[in-house]
């Protein structure tokens, strides 16, 4: 008879003893570790305890014999002590498929059961090499952790002193069963330090961590340039444009001189034509003609033996050649004969 067989038949005809206890109910272990699960019961007589994975048998313990099943990966072991029946359900290099649900059972009992999760690290790398920066300088670092489960909690470290949580972010994206995360980090250039990114999840023992280094250069002061050229274009320039004023301002007085010379002609000469022009006033007694006068010349008109002139009528009258002069006051019709009321008169303005 074979030992499942064995086992089966040892189950089926035995009967129940009291309620055993399995811990811990909740096992997280990292993958390729190993998993332990202690079940025990408080009193004797018991015949079997089988052990499952997933409810696939894993493992059958016999009080008197121990383990009736040989495999690499699942083992035994008695801790038993007076009044306290216990063994240890070891899993060695646990795997994703192991998983899970964990069942111990003894004899008729029910079965109890704990769960078990696995957790997968991944790497972290820091992007890039190490850094050179000027003093004052913002520096970005970018961190990578690809392939954890579950996502890893991602931490800064500059020269081993960490980084406060709101001097960085961090994103998460599944990739398949795994998670992805990256973070990144800004710091301002000031001495050289060394920066560290942590990735962590909790059955690690410790963080996974990349670090770089950062080496700060003291700011150069600029090297003045050059000015002579400029202070030469500048002064060439300035003495062009001092000249250009110099030019139109001579220019300008030149013909404020020029304008002022003919004025004072134009004065001189008016001066002079004022004297002569009294002077001929003098002559003539003071006396200036009104220009504005237009001589009348009298019309003589013959019509039945009756004559007109300037308006007046005179019958059988011979009319003379008439002579007047410029300035005359009478009109005379020659051997100084003249009408009686008729008279010529001019307009004199006395100035």
């Amino acid at each position: 008879m074979d030992t499942f067989t064995l086992a089966a038949v040892l189950l089926f005809f035995t009967g129940s003893v009291s309620a055993q206890v399995l811990v811990p109910l909740n096992a997280t272990v990292l993958l390729n570790t190993n998993a332990r699960f202690n079940c025990s019961v408080s009193t004797s007589g018991w015949v079997a305890m089988t052990w499952t994975v997933n409810g696939r048998l894993a493992l059958i313990v016999s009080e008197q014999s121990g383990p009736l099943i040989s495999d690499a990966n699942y083992t035994a072991t008695n801790y038993s002590t007076v009044g306290q029946y216990k063994w240890e359900f070891l899993m060695k290099n646990v795997t994703t498929a192991s998983a899970g649900i964990v069942g111990c059972q003894i004899q008729n009992n029910l079965p109890v059961n704990a769960v078990l999760t696995v957790q997968q690290s991944g790497t972290v790398v820091i992007t890039g090499s190490n850094r050179t920066a000027t003093q004052g300088d913002q520096v970005m670092f970018q961190c990578i952790a690809s392939s954890w489960s579950p996502a890893p909690q991602i931490s800064w470290a500059v020269n081993g002193t960490p980084v406060d949580k709101g001097q960085y972010n961090t994103s998460s994206v599944a990739n398949g069963a795994l998670m992805d995360s990256n973070s990144n980090l800004t710091i301002t250039a000031t001495t050289n330090v060394s920066v560290d990114c942590l990735a962590s999840i909790s059955t690690l023992p410790s963080p996974a961590i990349s670090t770089v280094f950062l080496t700060v250069q003291k700011a150069v002061p600029p090297t003045p340039r050059d000015q002579t050229v400029l202070i030469a274009i500048t002064v060439a320039f300035s003495l062009a444009a001092l000249l250009a004023l110099l030019i139109i301002l001579i220019v300008f007085c030149c013909k404020r001189q020029r304008r002022k010379r003919s004025r004072y002609q134009d004065e001189v000469r008016a001066r002079s034509l004022t004297h002569r022009q009294q002077a001929a006033y003098a002559r003539r007694g003071r006396v200036q003609e009104n220009f504005g006068y237009v001589e009348e010349t009298p019309s003589v008109d013959n019509r039945d033996g009756v004559y007109t002139i300037g308006g007046f009528q005179r019958d059988n009258i011979q009319v003379p050649e008439v002579k007047s002069t410029r300035y005359g006051d009478d009109l005379s019709f020659g051997d100084g004969y003249s009408f009686n009321g008729l008279q010529k008169h001019r307009h004199l303005t006395i100035v």
